[in-house]
């Protein structure tokens, strides 16, 4: 299957398992880019504070057009009980030409399945697949088993299609 990863990490936490995920899929990886939060104390409370208020960033330009895909896989973290905010305004801008999604999470604590439901109601589409990991698991090298998971129910989700 042609697919598309895009995802967005502040800390690096994400971006491992874009990686692994992307490696065990062969599909081009993404990541987003937006020049308004940072890794320190100031961009983090900025981070949470958008989040809390809804507030969508400018997103620099994608490479990647998600309609020359027949899947895109959008994965961040959550933030504030959300999906992070570039996320959002990815999934808000481009779901017209999004074609199948599928969704991931990292966090720390907790409101990953109804950080998934808003996934898809920003994007309008419901996931052929999710998965939610603990930013814990990631940092300590124990979540290879579900990233393994993750790209085999994708695998099953692409068979069905192809049936």
């Amino acid at each position: 299957m042609n697919t598309l990863i895009v995802y967005y990490s502040l800390t690096g936490t994400t971006q491992t398992v874009a990686t692994a995920l992307g490696r065990k899929l062969e599909a081009d990886v993404e990541a987003l880019h937006c020049d308004r939060y940072t890794p320190d104390w100031r961009g983090m409370l900025r981070a949470g504070y958008d989040s809390w208020r809804h507030h969508l960033p400018a997103l620099a330009r994608v490479r990647h057009d998600p309609s020359n895909y027949a899947l895109v896989i959008v994965g961040g973290p959550i933030w504030t009980f959300h999906p992070c905010t570039p996320v959002r305004a990815y999934l808000q801008q481009e779901r017209t030409r999004l074609p199948q999604a599928a969704f991931f999470l990292t966090h720390g604590g907790s409101a990953g399945e109804r950080c998934l439901r808003e996934m898809e109601t920003l994007s309008r589409h419901a996931p052929v697949a999710t998965m939610v990991l603990r930013e814990a698991d990631v940092k300590g090298d124990r979540y290879g088993a579900a990233v393994t998971s993750f790209a085999d129910s994708l695998r099953r989700a692409e068979s069905k299609v192809a049936a």
